[in-house]
């Protein structure tokens, strides 16, 4: 019995086998730059309606992240891990609540599991080609604000969904994505 199982197991691909966060996060660490288009659409629960905007984004591992609204009104945004410049209020309320915002999407994108640990429970379910990670918050302070953040992929990063506590929603399907030079003048 152990010698066919051990026959299966020698059968599935490598990456059924070895499929974790840690795989996972050198997988998306492997790409210093990346540039792409989005979809975002926000779901205002309050109002029962839905904002959906367009634009390109260029993301730089650990540094920053421009995005650049074109529709359905013309805005450039950067996060960095220290500062988010231009975000409405609307997203953090303050600085520091920006700066958070700023840093969880970097984290988020980079796959940053040590940094994310320490303020959610991370889920991993999936395939090395099709994945999903679950975040779900472990303070009450974070709970007040976000009920479960999931990100979706396969080579990258596809799709990004959070659950405010509100009841209100952020989902950003990223596409056409490509590996990008690294610079420090970011303007996609």
């Amino acid at each position: 019995m152990i010698r066919t199982l051990l026959l299966l197991l020698i059968g599935l691909p490598a990456s059924a086998l070895a499929f974790t966060l840690d795989g996972l996060q050198a997988r998306l660490n492997q790409t210093d730059a990346l540039a792409g288009r989005f979809e975002q659409q926000r779901h205002l629960a309050d109002l029962d309606t839905q904002l959906t905007s367009r634009g390109h984004f260029r993301y730089q591992r650990d540094e920053r992240i421009v995005w650049v609204l074109e529709s359905p009104i013309e805005d450039r945004l950067e996060f960095t891990p220290d500062s988010a410049a231009n975000i409405d209020d609307s997203l953090g309320g303050n600085q520091r609540g920006r700066d958070q915002v700023a840093a969880l999407l970097l984290d988020l994108l980079g796959g940053d599991w040590q940094a994310l640990q320490t303020h959610f429970r991370i889920e991993l379910s999936g395939d090395a080609r099709d994945w999903q990670v679950d975040l779900t918050p472990l303070s009450d302070a974070l709970r007040d604000r976000l009920s479960e953040i999931r990100i979706e992929g396969g080579e990258y990063l596809d799709d990004l969904t959070l659950h405010a506590a509100n009841g209100d929603r952020l989902h950003v399907r990223f596409f056409d994505q490509q590996p990008a030079m690294k610079d420090k003048d970011v303007t996609p």
